[in-house]
């Protein structure tokens, strides 16, 4: 196997390993559905994978450093098997503990990826790019490939298609023989790790919560907004990471305001947003990777501390946003109940049916929020008259809702933004300078 193809397989194994904590965000609703939780206990699809990866991510790579193939052979098999586990789960307590053993094998399999490709490259600058580029378009796409996934073959298709990908991955250790790496390892870069944590707090609200409002909130199909959302990617990997950080970070908190502003209901007002937040990852996210592993001792035990870094900023994120948002939608929602009860009194239908169709309405708004989801007004016109005053109605009671609930999403991407900008801080403090 030449040197290219092996960097390739493991840049792939990076990818696959750190798109699980995105990919499922566009299979939420399904799961939600199934297993009849509320949003913010489905939400922990998300959280248990990152958490366990932020908490792990340090000690697996001091396991690792010394032999990070026997490292990386482990944590394909485990990441494997729990990605079975997942894909099969009878329960959402089972789905979020395989996500756990999933995210412990991705800590390993992640950390020694980048001691085995300094080992094949025989550069650790460009190891460490290799290893940057792979994590960051992992974590971008993997919305995308799930939502498409999600599409076609069900949620759990997402988990079970890993299994085969990850175990033919082995294949990069035949021949390879790793290197110890027994130098101390040194002081983590502390300005750097904190600044990615923020800004990666604040992008869980472009990879979190701009697929649910496209999903949940405005009912496009998983595969449809799984497009819509490789704006982001796409404008990241166009960027240098050789840039000025502090404009990256500020253009992704601008793309997030762009966000809570949205004027209208509509994907195609979400597009110029993604751009700038895409640009902005491309530009701070792997240059801040870089600065914190590149040149330094032990670069597989300061991998570990800027994924940590990472994934504990998309934690704080979820754990900061979530509530907002469900407080927010509920209150929002309950304002577009009294906006539809005008709608309603105010529309050319009989008057009896007024009152009939008021109480379907109602019934649906009250189940979907025992559910933890969005109501779908037109369930209540089922078996109604398609005629123009019922027509009429419908699209006014949609056009409440989806001004309720996109007025909802405003002001948790606000915070993010927030969050994001107030990685400044850390960048300013430890004195960077460009790549």
């Amino acid at each position: 196997m030449t040197p290219a193809l092996r960097a390739g397989l493991l840049g792939v194994a990076i990818g696959l390993a750190l798109a699980d904590s995105s990919v499922v965000t566009l299979a939420l609703p399904d799961v939600l559905a199934q297993f009849h939780v509320g949003i913010t206990t489905v939400a922990w699809v998300l959280t248990s994978y990152n958490l366990t990866l932020a908490v792990l991510a340090v000690p697996a790579a001091y396991v690792v450093r010394r032999r990070p193939r026997a490292g990386f052979a482990v944590g394909v098999l485990v990441f494997a098997g729990a990605s079975l586990a997942c894909g099969l789960a009878p329960s959402f307590a089972a789905l979020a503990t395989a996500r756990c053993v999933q995210a412990a094998g991705g800590a390993l399999l992640v950390v020694a990826a980048l001691a085995l490709l300094s080992e094949t490259t025989g550069s650790d600058a460009r190891a460490a790019r290799i290893w940057v580029l792979a994590g960051v378009l992992g974590a971008a796409l993997g919305p995308t490939a799930g939502g498409v996934v999600t599409q076609v073959l069900g949620w759990r298709a997402i988990f079970l298609v890993q299994v085969p990908v990850a175990l033919a991955l082995l294949v990069v250790l035949r021949g390879l023989v790793a290197r110890p790496l027994p130098a101390p390892a040194g002081r983590p870069h502390l300005g750097a790790n904190a600044a990615l944590l923020l800004l990666s707090g604040g992008l869980v609200a472009a990879l979190f919560l701009l697929v649910l409002l496209l999903v949940d909130g405005w009912f496009m199909s998983p595969a449809a907004a799984g497009v819509v959302v490789t704006v982001m990617p796409l404008s990241a990997t166009a960027m240098s990471p050789g840039m000025r950080t502090a404009t990256g970070i500020v253009l992704v908190a601008g793309g997030l305001t762009g966000l809570a502003l949205l004027p209208h209901a509509g994907w195609q007002w979400t597009i110029a947003p993604q751009v700038l937040v895409g640009v902005g990852v491309g530009l701070a996210l792997a240059a801040l990777t870089e600065r914190a592993v590149s040149g330094r001792a032990e670069q597989v035990v300061h991998g570990g501390w800027t994924l940590a870094a990472r994934h504990a900023g998309v934690v704080l994120g979820l754990v900061l946003l979530a509530p907002v948002l469900t407080n927010a939608l509920q209150r929002n929602q309950d304002d577009a109940v009294r906006s539809g009860t005008a709608a309603v009194l105010d529309s050319r239908i009989p008057p009896l049916d007024k009152l009939r169709l008021a109480q379907d309405v109602l019934q649906q708004v009250q189940a979907a929020k025992a559910e933890g989801k969005l109501p779908k007004v037109s369930q209540a016109f089922a078996g109604r008259p398609h005629d123009a005053a019922n027509l009429d109605l419908l699209a006014a009671l949609e056009d409440q809702l989806q001004r309720a609930v996109t007025n909802a999403f405003s002001a948790p991407f606000l915070l993010a933004a927030a969050l994001a900008l107030f990685a400044l801080v850390p960048a300013a403090l430890s004195r960077w300078t460009p790549l």
